[in-house]
């Protein structure tokens, strides 16, 4: 067989993640819906890393993170929930080049039936001058002054390393994020005056001690860096909204099983199940891990292989004025050769 296109890959992975029942269990109606929406997202070249989120308790929708390692210049997104984004992707693709550590990419929200504007996410990392003509190309260079100002107020290992914007939804915030050190983590977790310290200094004023206590316990089971979030208005102002991401660290699929009952992923989902931000369903996660590796041949007639891999990555909890919001989970999806030109 030849290799699957770029899109194929994504119908793939988006079936096995439904698979045995945990489509209407895990995403509701709406996986339908992200497949054909998400679909003018993958671009040709290489497969762009594609993040399936569900909420562990409620009503279950899914939502799809398309983000972009390398994009071929002169790419385009045939979709009305996009806009017109041609000279971005074009800047992008060169600044690519030059910083191979920045990735942007686009939130698609599937939940309802119309599918709205794409929000956009982009990770400049250390390289902060890529901010301001990343703003300006997407129609909104105020939130770049919004992004370096925070950036400079924010303390001692609370750098931030990305930030989302979200398109059509009324005086939405700037979604600003970055990383905790396993040090930093353990130091907030433990020490009672450290995470409050960090919101008094930065202005975020919408917790209160049961909050504390929550994310201190978030944090105490944390084993990898912590991803952190605030959203930031257009006053400069914190919004009422923090949230974490914390990571399972499963390096292979294989491991996903193991790691559910016994290991790490098994502690931070019981734990929030525990404090009523998830329900069972978490259990079934699980069964979505998928790798698989099939023989193709190449345009020269020679043989490769071509990869699916699906994991559960990481779970974000979430607070919005001091109260605890239903967990979601975040699942990896990945495609493409693996090797080439094998006989």
């Amino acid at each position: 067989m030849r290799p699957p296109s770029n899109v194929d890959a994504f119908e793939v992975l988006c079936l096995q993640a439904a698979d045995e029942g945990r489509g209407e269990e895990l995403f509701g109606n709406s996986i339908a819906r992200a497949r054909s929406a998400v679909a003018p997202f993958i671009l040709p070249g290489e497969f762009p890393s594609v993040y399936l989120e569900f909420p562990l308790m409620g009503e279950p929708f899914v939502d799809v993170t398309v983000l972009y390692g390398g994009i071929e210049p002169g790419a385009r997104i045939a979709s009305d929930a996009v806009g017109d984004v041609g000279p971005l992707i074009d800047w992008y693709s060169q600044a690519r080049e030059e910083h191979d550590d920045i990735t942007f990419g686009f939130e698609l929200d599937t939940k309802e039936a119309t599918l709205p504007k794409a929000a956009i996410h982009f990770q400049p990392r250390k390289n902060t001058q890529l901010v301001a003509p990343f703003c300006e190309l997407v129609g909104e260079p105020e939130r770049a002054v919004l992004y370096e100002q925070t950036d400079a107020r924010m303390p001692s290992g609370w750098s931030l390393s990305f930030f989302g914007m979200f398109r059509g939804r009324p005086n939405s915030p700037l979604r600003v994020c970055g990383y905790l050190s396993r040090e930093e983590t353990t130091a907030c977790a433990t020490d009672e005056s450290r995470l409050k310290g960090v919101f008094d200094t930065v202005g975020f004023a919408a917790y209160d001690d049961a909050m504390l206590a929550q994310v201190r316990a978030c944090m105490a089971v944390a084993q990898r860096d912590v991803d952190f979030q605030f959203d930031v208005r257009s006053d400069g102002a914190m919004g009422d909204t923090f949230a974490i991401d914390l990571r399972f660290g499963i390096e292979q699929p294989h491991a996903v099983r193991t790691s559910y009952k016994t290991g790490q992923a098994r502690r931070v989902l019981g734990l929030f199940e525990e404090l009523g931000a998830a329900d069972e369903r978490w259990r079934s996660s699980a069964g979505m891990a998928f790798a698989r590796a099939l023989p193709v041949e190449l345009d020269d007639g020679s043989l490769g292989r071509y990869s699916f891999v699906l994991m559960p990555q990481w779970v974000k909890v979430r607070w919005r004025d001091g109260v605890l919001q239903p967990s979601k989970l975040y699942a990896l999806g990945t495609a493409g050769l693996i090797d080439a030109g094998n006989t």
